[in-house]
């Protein structure tokens, strides 16, 4: 089985939360390699997918099967299962993180890499149009970018592939911020040329 490869154009700024704070730089910092640039967890992109899959099953049961849900993100228990002390169905599918690809990183130093963030601001604003005290949050965000993931021991399954497509055409938006402008994106597959 060869491994699904997929791409995430992002649109606009786009924050995925190492949970850290920078001190005076920003109050949130965005979760970075080793070598300082972005990345999204393959968890992250595992749970959105598998949130993608649950809502088109929801609508129409033809375009996205549970078979295809419970093979390829795992299944909760039944009832009975969790009496037998079965508490989780593993996926068959591993969900790698999102990198920048290798040619555009060979190019990026650590020093350079600076250049892929940028810092926003916000503030709560009460009912007379004044700002409160105390509420001027600072948080850092990547500029958008391309990323590529793969998902490993997919099916040889046309017809779980196409599900796949749907589920990937479904997420429009990733990470912080989605319903204020950030992480709007688009998921595509690649195809083999």
């Amino acid at each position: 089985m060869k491994p699904i490869i997929y791409q995430i154009d992002f649109f606009t700024n786009w924050h995925t939360s190492s949970g850290l704070s920078g001190s005076t730089y920003a109050d949130l910092l965005v979760i970075k390699t080793s070598e300082n640039l972005p990345f999204i967890p393959g968890k992250t992109l595992k749970g959105l997918l598998r949130e993608a899959a649950e809502s088109i099953h929801e609508l129409n049961k033809e375009l996205v099967t549970a078979d295809f849900i419970g093979h390829v993100f795992g299944l909760s228990p039944t009832k009975k299962e969790m009496e037998n002390e079965v508490y989780t169905k593993e996926a068959a599918c591993y969900f790698s993180n999102a990198y920048l690809s290798k040619k555009l990183t060979s190019g990026i130093t650590k020093e350079k890499s600076s250049h892929l963030y940028k810092v926003i601001s916000s503030t709560k604003i009460d009912k007379n149009g004044i700002a409160e005290d105390s509420s001027l949050r600072q948080l850092e965000v990547t500029i958008p970018l391309i990323l590529y993931a793969k998902v490993e021991h997919f099916p040889n399954d046309e017809a779980y592939l196409t599900q796949l497509e749907h589920c990937l055409s479904w997420v429009k938006r990733i990470g912080l911020n989605r319903s204020r402008g950030l992480g709007r994106c688009k998921f595509s597959i690649l195809k083999e040329s």
